[in-house]
């Protein structure tokens, strides 16, 4: 066993990482896709070796499939999105696991995926629908897999991007299809192209409530395992579609605050200036 983080729970070990993953069934299926963050207290071995040592620990589960979101929005930004070498803002996690050689990275220069194991269908040919139709999430969906998220030491609650992809196949009448164009990179070759994000209109405000997550929790399909100071919570992908649905179907502006007025929308990407890192 080694010691990964020294928590005010007391020591972490490979072990207990392992034993709460388990714990939480994250090695019952056959694709996990995984957020990850570092909530769990002080790291107790360097940055590459603990990093390493948590991507061994999912390789080690025995899924066939990982899936790492390598999300960048570059086209939001104004930027390029070079394949091989765009750093992902998703967490050390994510972006070790990107960088580490194991897998392959989706050419989406918005919501980019890395799949480390069988690929089924989340890299390639994809739509440029970055969360629609034909997008990685929709293939996720569509793979007749049994697929999980797992949250790493990060919290649902703070953001699940595939919300908007239920929000998406159905059409939700606060959001819209925005353009973003810029250049796709790959060994030294450029392709201009256009991609799509559903994102909200500029007179809408999203419902600042857990909602997702507080109806999974109430009807038991959130599992969750203490890990030190943070957590890690695992579900079924068809369970967080289905929940995501059912919630709109009762209310199509239950995840908004419910001051958007169809006759007032526009078409602004309300950014504020700042950078874009989440959908919006």
């Amino acid at each position: 066993m080694t010691t990964l983080f020294h928590s005010k729970a007391g020591d972490v070990t490979d072990g207990d990482i392992r034993a709460a993953l388990l714990a939480c069934g994250a090695g019952d299926c056959d694709v996990l896709y995984v957020h990850t963050g570092m909530g769990f207290g002080l790291p107790a071995v360097g940055r590459k070796q603990l990093l390493g040592a948590l991507l061994d620990i999912f390789r080690c589960l025995g899924v066939e499939t990982l899936v790492f979101p390598t999300f960048t929005f570059s086209f939001c930004n104004d930027e390029p999105f070079d394949i091989d070498k765009t750093p992902t803002p998703m967490g050390a996690l994510n972006e070790f696991a990107r960088k580490s050689g194991l897998g392959v990275r989706s050419a989406d220069p918005l919501l980019s995926v890395y799949v480390i194991g069988e690929d089924p269908g989340l890299t390639r040919d994809l739509s440029p629908y970055s969360i629609g139709d034909g997008s990685s999430y929709d293939r996720l969906h569509q793979c007749g897999k049994r697929v999980k998220f797992l949250f790493f030491g990060t919290d649902m609650r703070d953001c699940f991007t595939y919300t908007h992809h239920v929000e998406a196949m159905l059409r939700v009448p606060y959001r819209y299809d925005r353009e973003f164009s810029g250049v796709v990179m790959r060994n030294g070759m450029e392709c201009p192209c256009s991609v799509w994000l559903y994102s909200t209109y500029a007179n809408c405000r999203l419902n600042p409530a857990p909602v997702v997550h507080d109806f999974m929790e109430k009807a038991g399909m959130l599992h969750k395992s203490r890990i030190g100071e943070g957590s890690v919570c695992c579900f079924d992908e068809k369970n967080g579609y289905d929940a995501v649905a059912s919630l709109l179907s009762g209310d199509p502006l239950c995840l908004t605050d419910g001051t958007f007025r169809v006759e007032e929308k526009d078409t602004r990407y309300n950014i504020h200036g700042e950078r874009v890192v989440s959908v919006r």
